[in-house]
């Protein structure tokens, strides 16, 4: 029986490779591989807000070290994984959007971001010894379960750097320009014929925003040719609130690529 692909679990804003620790053992099986993105992994941010280009290209070289790879993208990171797909269409064997990021952006003077960015850096060692009670409040806020301790743990321990308060806020304000360039890229590529699988988080939300996410989900599903499953009960950490379906789909995903 041929052997199953890679898969790369690839997390979404100011993520890290502890957001998987829930779907870790079950997968233990397969070939996982975790990736962490520059300053949200420990070590020194980049020197200027993130492309999207440059995320595409890092996810399919992860990829091709690999021979190619299943995606499993949350959040932001669908915007990467999207991108890799159509920049380095052999590199991506199948793909997995948990609840991805999805919508459009207004134009922004590139200049208020770069001013932006360097204030945020000067800032990251004042605001460094807040950074735990600040991930932590955003964490819960995703979640309707208790934290998984690992993860907490992890994620208390990185955000007391600098570095990953510099990388969370670099993501941010790079968020809307990823979202423009993808809508350029759409344009001109073509997304490869290779299985995608979406799931929808709508837990916590108010009716109307849980309708128009659906909506947008189901746009992006049509438009990538791939399935769609709503998660009425979800919030948007899915790999945390139902790990039991993410590890399923990746399953799925990696059974269609043999």
């Amino acid at each position: 029986m041929p052997e199953s692909p890679s898969v790369l679990l690839t997390s979404g804003m100011a993520g890290a490779a502890y957001d998987w620790e829930p779907v870790l053992t079950p997968l233990s099986a397969l070939r996982v591989h975790r990736l962490e993105r520059p300053g949200l992994d420990g070590c020194a941010p980049r020197p200027g807000l993130p492309t999207l280009d440059d995320e595409a290209d890092r996810l399919g070289a992860a990829a091709d070290r690999h021979g190619g790879a299943v995606v499993v993208a949350h959040s932001v990171s669908a915007l990467h994984a999207e991108a890799m797909g159509r920049r380095h269409p052999s590199s991506l064997r199948a793909l997995v959007l948990l609840d991805p990021s999805c919508g459009s952006a207004s134009p922004q003077p590139e200049w208020s971001l770069q001013a932006a960015e360097v204030l945020g850096r000067r800032a990251a060692p004042c605001i460094a010894p807040f950074g735990p009670a600040i991930w932590t409040a955003g964490a819960r806020a995703q979640t309707s379960r208790p934290l998984p301790p690992a993860v907490r743990a992890a994620g208390r321990a990185r955000f007391r750097s600098p570095a990953a308060i510099t990388a969370a806020w670099q993501e941010y304000l790079a968020f809307e320009p990823m979202l423009r360039d993808l809508a350029v890229l759409r344009q001109r590529t073509t997304f490869p014929p290779v299985p995608v699988w979406i799931l929808t988080a709508v837990g916590g939300m108010r009716a109307n925003a849980a309708v128009r996410w659906t909506r947008c989900h189901t746009r992006l599903a049509r438009l990538l040719g791939g399935r769609h499953r709503l998660l009425p009960h979800s919030r948007h950490q899915v790999a945390w609130e139902c790990p039991d379906v993410v590890v399923k789909t990746i399953e799925a995903a990696t059974e269609s690529r043999r």
